[in-house]
């Protein structure tokens, strides 16, 4: 009788630890789940985040490009030659950041513009005009914006005077 006694409460008591033990391993299988999925999610956020802030330092820089075009389409050509070194310095910068190949080819386009641009500005040259032109397409195409076509516009009909 006591064996059988004993043999009961030792059943009791593996009972109750499954009892007890099962719920928990299924809390902790949901939560390593859980974990999984969050580490996941926190993995494809911080991607996201490194590409909204690439875009933002691209944006910045075609803010730069665009007060320095600004300055030499207005010819005031010691202001454009103060933006243009820190806009290039930080064209270089992004290059070497950036691990999209379409920005870095943008990026580098525009880098082997520089010598012009600045020969240019120094000069006082008009010309430069026309060298800013495909900088801004670049950095247009690697933010994603639209990219005017380079169709020359038709001249406005004369009006005639009768």
């Amino acid at each position: 009788m006591k064996k059988v006694l004993v043999v009961l409460v030792m059943l009791l008591i593996a009972g109750a630890f499954v009892a007890g033990y099962w719920p928990q391993r299924e809390k902790l299988i949901q939560a390593q789940a859980e974990t999984v999925e969050a580490r996941r999610l926190l993995a494809e956020t911080r991607t996201e985040l490194d590409q909204a802030e690439a875009k933002a330092r691209l944006g910045r820089l075609f803010g730069q490009f665009l007060a320095l075009q600004d300055a030499v389409l207005a010819s005031r050509y010691p202001e454009a030659q103060a933006l243009s070194s820190p806009f290039f310095d930080q064209v270089r910068e992004e290059a070497a950041k950036t691990s999209d190949a379409a920005v870095r080819t943008a990026l580098d386009a525009t880098l082997m513009r520089r010598d012009s641009v600045t020969a240019g500005i120094a000069r006082g040259e008009s010309s430069v005009r026309e060298v800013l032109v495909p900088i801004e397409r670049e950095l247009r195409r690697a933010l994603g914006y639209a990219v005017p076509s380079l169709a020359p516009l038709k001249p406005a009909p004369a009006e005639s005077g009768t």
